[in-house]
């Protein structure tokens, strides 16, 4: 598909002196959507007694801004890390790129506009990262296996490359600057202590930024639903003369997830992740029964 949309409705900036907001909302500017979806269903094996089937699907999408207001080529969302730029996602992240710590001193390190190291964070360093919280590969892929009444069912989603900004890190590693706060065990054993060490999390005192460190990539593998069912032969049903189906059935959701994401759980739709509750564990047992 190539879809294009205009007169979109988004956040236009203005001055803070008017309203107060910093922004207002107006129908302006246009984006390119361009995809392909695919959808596999199939019958592996299939007897009289035996069955075996399975299913995939999987969709990749291109978003780009084309065209903002009153021939703007790009503005920075107030508020956020991201940046609207005509030829990038509305989505992608707009930030400073972390360069690690230096191991002699414990300093905090970034990188420049231009690609230098430097100590100092500042706002001009920013840049547009490549990376978007608007996913733009995802699908999910399953099986289903019966035997003389007897089922098995599984389904698994997933999604790649989609980024999140992990707020939960930002306070729980940002040195005790926000000592009022859960604090995370890796300030004890990761931190810069003395010279030589190598690691993510500079010496004590150095508060973190919020920049590219705390941005992950929530790519995850999960197994949404597991099912597993036995439905009574017809012929033993006849003899009751009013049952015609009955199953029952024991069936798990979100039971495992794959994901390197650090957060609780990565199936998560904002920019920016505060204390998701993560999506529960959950299991079901049932009976089916038609008249």
């Amino acid at each position: 598909y190539h879809k294009k949309t205009s007169d979109m409705l988004m956040s236009v900036p203005q001055s803070y002196t008017n309203g107060g907001f910093g922004f207002r909302w107006d129908n302006i500017g246009a984006m390119v959507n361009r995809g392909v979806e695919l959808n596999l269903t199939g019958t592996v094996i299939s007897t009289r007694d035996f069955a075996w089937s399975l299913n995939a699907n999987v969709s990749y999408n291109h978003n780009e801004i084309t065209e903002l207001y009153n021939g703007v080529r790009e503005y920075e969302i107030a508020s956020s890390d991201l940046k609207y730029v005509v030829g990038h996602s509305i989505g992608e992240f707009y930030m400073n790129r972390y360069a690690g710590v230096n191991p002699a001193n414990g300093d905090a390190l970034w990188y420049t506009k231009d690609g230098e190291i430097t100590t100092e964070y500042r706002e001009e360093d920013k840049v547009m990262t490549g990376k978007s919280y608007n996913t733009p590969w995802m699908g999910g892929f399953g099986t289903t296996l019966s035997w003389k009444g007897i089922s098995l069912s599984a389904q698994f989603s997933w999604m790649a490359d989609r980024w999140v900004f992990n707020n939960d890190r930002y306070f729980e590693e940002n040195n005790g600057n926000y000592s009022g706060y859960n604090q995370s065990k890796r300030l004890l054993y990761d931190r810069w202590k003395q010279p030589g060490d190598v690691t993510d999390i500079p010496r004590y005192g150095v508060v973190a930024q919020q920049d590219d460190r705390f941005l992950e990539n929530s790519s995850f593998i999960r197994l949404k639903n597991l099912t597993i069912s036995y439905s009574f032969p017809k012929e033993l049903l006849r003899k009751t003369r009013f049952l015609s189906a009955v199953r029952i059935y024991l069936q798990g959701q979100n039971l495992l997830t794959f994901t390197d994401f650090t957060g609780l759980d990565p199936e998560y739709a904002g920019n920016v992740y505060i204390g998701q509750y993560p999506a529960t564990r959950q299991y079901t047992m049932g009976i089916d029964i038609t008249f």
